[in-house]
């Protein structure tokens, strides 16, 4: 029988509420497998050995929170309460852990609790994870507001595709790192989804008043980023993120 004295310390949030708001405790850290990159590989008729062809992307991995609980309280509403917490919302969501303090990741519950009660209590069992193969640093997750064109940030992880906000009147061009956004008409401020390469005013769209061969990327290491024209000034979360 497990101790109170034995008691792990690690918890797990999903959305921002924690395990331990249902009564959960970790029999250890939230585990999770590595993620592999997604190479094509092609078998040529009479040639030895295979082709490969990188495709500049990972695969998901796997985790599991192997899950106990010590309420003896209504055992089946406890129950019922997590089942619904966990299986609700089949999207990916946001997942951070006590062992990883300062990234999360966006995950999926693949499996919810399967347990039956025992002496009024829940009998172990795990909760299974599909996670995108990003860890997301919190750092990366915060504004950070540039004045001055020329400047440099400096990316601690792979390759990000940040969200800029970019701020002033008429026309104007960004350049981040060699790639260039030509913005036809600025109205006080445009954002750019670099992930999603779509650029909007509140919840209307303005794709039309950008010209981007290419969206931004930042890559590793430094990113000098500036603009002309009647850009003023642009606020960048970066979405750092590292493997």
């Amino acid at each position: 029988m497990l101790r109170h004295n034995s008691l792990s310390h690690d918890l797990f949030w999903l959305d921002g509420r924690c395990c331990a708001d249902y009564g959960l405790q970790l029999q250890g850290p939230v585990t999770f497998g590595s993620p592999e990159p997604r190479v094509e590989t092609i078998s040529i008729p009479g040639r030895n050995g295979t082709l490969t062809f990188a495709e500049g992307a990972f695969s998901n991995v796997s985790g599991a929170a192997r899950c106990f609980a010590l309420r003896e309280d209504d055992a089946g509403r406890a129950l019922i309460a997590i089942k619904r917490w966990c299986l609700l919302d089949a999207g990916y969501r946001r997942l951070a852990v006590s062992n990883e303090p300062d990234c999360y990741r966006l995950a999926r519950v693949s499996a919810g609790p399967e347990t039956e009660i025992r002496l009024r209590r829940l009998a172990p069992f795990s909760i299974q994870f599909d996670c995108q193969p990003q860890r997301f640093l919190l750092s990366g997750s915060r504004p950070i507001r540039l004045a001055i064109s020329g400047a440099v940030l400096s990316n601690p992880g792979f390759p990000a595709k940040p969200l800029i906000t970019v701020y002033g009147s008429g026309p104007g061009t960004l350049a981040v790192s060699g790639r260039m956004v030509q913005i036809k008409n600025l109205s006080s401020s445009l954002t750019l989804d670099c992930e999603l390469q779509d650029a909007y005013k509140g919840l209307e769209n303005h794709n039309a008043d950008i010209s981007a061969p290419e969206f931004p990327v930042l890559e590793a290491g430094e990113n000098r980023i500036g603009w002309t024209g009647g850009v003023t000034h642009i606020e960048i979360i970066p979405r750092w993120w590292t493997l």
